[in-house]
């Protein structure tokens, strides 16, 4: 629902969506096996540390995936999250975490990172004036 957005260039102040899949596959007995169980978002505005956010999972089992959970502030109900309005142009970067999956061998885990670039602000969409 970001009507200027083109490709993977987005204004500031507009939301991004995430969706986190893992397919698991062992020879180890399956009450063994566990799929990933947990996905966390962090964000750059917030230099990867202070905040982040922890996705909803979809899917269980060996294939799962997970989203981020559905924004209250988000016009149309998405999950969405929201990029702050005076981030700088550049690339935006999300770092996220899959883990939780567990084996005979202990707890896999995956790193994963994905960008989009950041070109202007959600203000130069809108335009107030008075009636005439």
């Amino acid at each position: 629902m970001n009507p200027t957005a083109e490709g993977r260039t987005m204004k500031s102040g507009y939301g991004i969506n995430m969706k986190a899949s893992a397919d698991l596959t062992s020879n180890a007995p399956s009450p063994d096996v566990t799929g990933a169980q947990t996905v966390v978002a962090y964000f750059p505005e917030f230099s990867y540390k202070t905040y982040w956010r922890h996705l909803e999972r979809m899917t269980s089992g060996y294939s799962s995936t997970s989203e981020f959970r559905k924004n209250q502030y988000s016009t149309y109900g998405r999950r969405s999250h929201f990029s702050p309005v005076r981030y700088p142009d550049g690339p935006y970067v999300v770092y996220g975490e899959i883990k939780d999956a567990w084996t005979p061998a202990g707890m896999l885990q995956m790193y994963l990172t994905d960008e989009v670039t950041v070109r202007d602000n959600v203000f130069s969409d809108w335009h107030i004036r008075p009636i005439n």
